[in-house]
């Protein structure tokens, strides 16, 4: 018997398709994969089968009942939960005190007003069950420390354990593994397939990495433009040559990535036609240089004497396992956070302590990982915006065609709200704001997150752009295989420490311990 009915749901935003005559039926105890380039609907899908947005059309019934006209939380109460591609966590809140309050939230009337006033207590059954989901999910020795000392991969394991609590019967899973490492991956299958073993979940899974959904679900269904193209066994379905062209894309047969060749400041192209090497000459000079920085939030150390340097038209790769201080160090650098200890030097002038602004005017742009896109403006003013600032009004429109030479859909989308785009849409977006603008150093924090394999084709492209107009770049990258494609020198964190710097050509054997396997991120 189908759990879950979606008939016919259309949605909507002003003049954008998001949903078009959409059908889909859930049997009890099945796994789904819910998968698409970006764009395609399915958080805009999720968010009408949960009732946080309403279809223009349709109708959604669960467990036989029709339940269009039920509030979100009515329909959590009957057993749906989920999780959000964007972390929807409370600042200074452990996760024990996550899946606590909401246990006792989903526990009976009253009880929040009780916590509120300071005459409520967590029974032992409550924190009972808080421990039970904690462990399940790996994060019983993380348990007590704030959420914002989280590594992002662990963030989202709080959300899961959260989404938990209740024993949902129905399991709604929004990019879960987005900024986990390819270790923390395979335990979050492991994760899934005790929670449908162990508690008859159904589970429905959207997600980019089709190595975890191939993994993880029987049965995989494909949305585009709103429009569902395919739906059958995972296998068949990514052999479907539709599909393919959909949602991989066309990668071009020389990997498209770049190198800048040590002692040489000729950049030569990586699987294509090499252009011949510059002789050799001294080893070039470093544009970036950190000492022995430390780092700490609070009572947190996050870095522990880091140090490592970015030569001038060069790529450096920084990699290592979530929590391995790799965002912390891109903050140090853009000046977002200031280190505790050591020196920043860029182009032979100490930075340390600058304010963020000052070190932009050095030519230094920072993509953090998120989004990082102004909701309430259109696509073209939130480049605009930047572009203005970085190039002045005569550079404007060169920077915005750049721009949409790189992003075809932003091109198509210039003047839709920044807030109604898809999650994979934003982040093309907040990319695309230091993508187009030439820059000394671009620092790069979690280059794929929340894209698509077609859409990260693209990017690399873009980036290797970046590297052969004699930028120097620093990028963070949870697929190593690809990413060491772009860079020839590698730095490895792992707790906060370096335990690796030097060439790419050698970091597989000397960092395998560190990093796990290392796949590309199509997961072959």
């Amino acid at each position: 018997m189908a759990l879950l009915v979606a008939r016919d749901i259309s949605k909507s935003f002003g003049g954008i398709v998001a949903l078009s005559q959409l059908s889909l039926a859930i049997d009890e105890g099945e796994a789904v994969g819910l998968v698409g380039p970006n764009g395609a609907g399915k958080t805009t899908l999720f968010n009408c089968l949960l009732g946080l947005e309403h279809p223009d059309t349709g109708t959604v019934i669960f467990d036989g009942a029709p339940i269009d006209h039920l509030p979100t939380f009515r329909r959590t109460r009957l057993g749906i939960g989920r999780t959000f591609q964007r972390l929807e966590l409370f600042a200074g809140m452990t996760p024990r005190e996550h899946v606590l309050v909401t246990e006792r939230v989903r526990g009976g009337r009253g009880r929040l007003w009780r916590d509120l006033l300071g005459v409520g207590r967590p029974s032992r059954e409550e924190r009972r069950v808080t421990d039970a989901l904690l462990r399940l999910v790996g994060l019983e020795k993380e348990a007590d420390v704030p959420v914002e000392a989280l590594s992002l991969g662990h963030g989202r394991l709080v959300e899961l354990a959260r989404a938990l609590v209740g024993e949902p019967r129905l399991l709604m899973l929004d990019e879960p593994s987005s900024g986990l490492d390819q270790i923390e991956r395979g335990e979050l299958v492991s994760i899934l397939r005790r929670v449908r073993e162990e508690r008859g979940a159904t589970i429905v899974l959207v997600e980019h990495d089709l190595e975890m959904v191939a993994a993880s679900t029987q049965r995989l269904v494909v949305l585009d433009f709103g429009r569902l193209i395919a739906d059958g066994p995972v296998d068949a379905v990514l052999d479907d040559p539709a599909v393919r062209r959909a949602y991989l894309g066309q990668a071009p047969p020389a990997s498209p990535a770049f190198r800048a060749e040590p002692g040489s400041a000729t950049i030569t192209r990586v699987g294509s036609a090499a252009v011949a090497p510059t002789p050799k000459e001294a080893a070039p000079r470093a544009l970036l240089e950190l000492h022995d920085v430390d780092v700490a939030y609070g009572p947190y150390r996050a870095v522990f004497g880091v140090s490592f340097s970015v030569a001038a038209r060069s790529a450096v790769a920084l990699v290592g396992s979530n929590g391995a201080g790799k965002s912390t160090v891109a903050r140090v650098v853009s000046g977002l956070v200031n280190p505790s200890g050591g020196r920043i030097v860029f182009d032979g002038r100490d930075i340390t302590g600058w304010p963020a602004w000052r070190i932009a005017r050095l030519g230094i742009a920072h993509a953090p990982e998120g989004r990082s896109v102004f909701a309430s403006l259109t696509v073209e003013e939130n480049l605009a915006l930047d572009f203005r600032r970085s190039v002045g009004p005569r550079g404007l429109a060169e920077a915005l065609s750049r721009a949409y030479e790189t992003y075809p859909r932003l091109g198509e989308r210039r003047g839709q709200l920044a807030g109604t785009l898809s999650g994979g849409e934003q982040r093309m977006l907040a990319l695309a704001r230091v993508l187009a603008v030439p820059q000394r150093l671009l620092v790069v924090d979690e280059l794929s997150l929340g894209l698509s394999p077609a859409i990260v084709d693209e990017v690399f492209v873009a980036l290797g752009r970046v590297l052969e107009s004699g930028t120097a770049l620093l990028v963070i990258e949870q697929h190593v295989e690809r990413v060491l494609q772009l860079a020839r020198s590698v730095v490895v964190l792992s707790a906060g420490r370096v335990t690796f710097d030097g060439r790419s050509d050698d970091v597989r054997e000397a960092a395998s311990p560190t990093l796990g396997p290392l796949r590309d991120v199509r997961g072959t």
